[in-house]
């Protein structure tokens, strides 16, 4: 539960730095070269086959139950659910890039650029299915891989940021210098929390702080997925557009910090950091 506080806390206030160099009137202006549409109907099928991977491990874990001490264990059961929700975001992000819309010439607000962006970011949010791999091998005891794939997942949330931060600088929703303040605020939280956590309070650090995080990732990520999917009936009333157009930045960059920031505690939770 310290896990989740101090998420919380961490977010809410790389939240506020993010929205406040973003700034109210931020102009969205895609990169003219970016044929979104078009990139977002390939990142489709790589998502299918990223929900088939999740699937196949939760189909694993169940037949395997009983070769596990305590399947009614945290770790266990921890590592059953990061593999569903992993799998229902896979699921729902291939869907989200799959209603991109095309773009619309003379439009007050580009629909299909923050489609694109917030599309990303549920994908990003869903790192779950990778960093369930350490706690995976934990729970057969194959320590030595589960060391490895530690490290390997640090170079991993890395690369996936970089992704998400050409997303949504080539969709026109951040500039060079706030993707990477985004990860600089999310770093310096997330890290603060564990040197104060680890040097002031080790015993509070929980065995359950990645189930917690891990939950707490599918139930915000339930009212972003609504939002996104009433994104086009809503950009195509005219007054509703212009609102969109003027602040609908905010959101992303909110959304994107947000995610970014759980998806570095959830780093730290299962390498036992946090």
């Amino acid at each position: 539960m310290t896990a989740l506080i101090g998420y919380i806390v961490v977010a809410v206030i790389a939240i506020a730095a993010a929205l406040f160099v973003a700034g109210p009137h931020h102009a969205v202006n895609r990169d003219a070269t970016f044929e979104l549409e078009e990139v977002s109907g390939r990142q489709v099928p790589i998502l299918g086959a990223l929900a088939a991977f999740a699937v196949t491990g939760v189909v694993f874990l169940v037949t395997q139950a009983h070769n596990v001490p305590d399947a009614n264990s945290t770790s266990f059961t921890t590592v059953v659910i990061m593999f569903v929700v992993a799998y229902m975001g896979y699921l729902s992000s291939s869907v989200l890039f799959a209603n991109v819309s095309h773009r619309a010439e003379n439009k007050t607000f580009d629909l299909a650029a923050a489609q694109y962006a917030g599309a990303s970011v549920s994908l990003f949010s869903v790192f779950l299915g990778w960093f369930a791999l350490k706690p995976l091998f934990e729970t057969f005891g194959l320590t030595t891989m589960a060391t490895v794939t530690g490290l390997l997942l640090i170079g991993a949330v890395v690369v996936g940021y970089g992704l998400l931060a050409t997303a949504l600088y080539r969709s026109g929703y951040a500039s060079a210098r706030l993707t990477v303040l985004l990860a600089v605020f999310a770093l310096v939280g997330a890290v603060g929390y564990a040197v104060v956590v680890g040097v002031l309070a080790p015993d509070l650090r929980s065995s359950e702080a990645t189930l917690f995080l891990t939950v707490l990732a599918f139930l915000a990520g339930v009212p972003a997925y609504a939002a996104m999917t009433l994104l086009p009936i809503a950009a195509h009333r005219e007054g509703l557009a212009r609102i969109l157009a003027d602040r609908w930045h905010l959101a992303i960059v909110g959304y994107a910090q947000g995610t970014t920031v759980l998806v570095v505690f959830l780093l730290l939770s299962v390498l036992g950091l946090a």
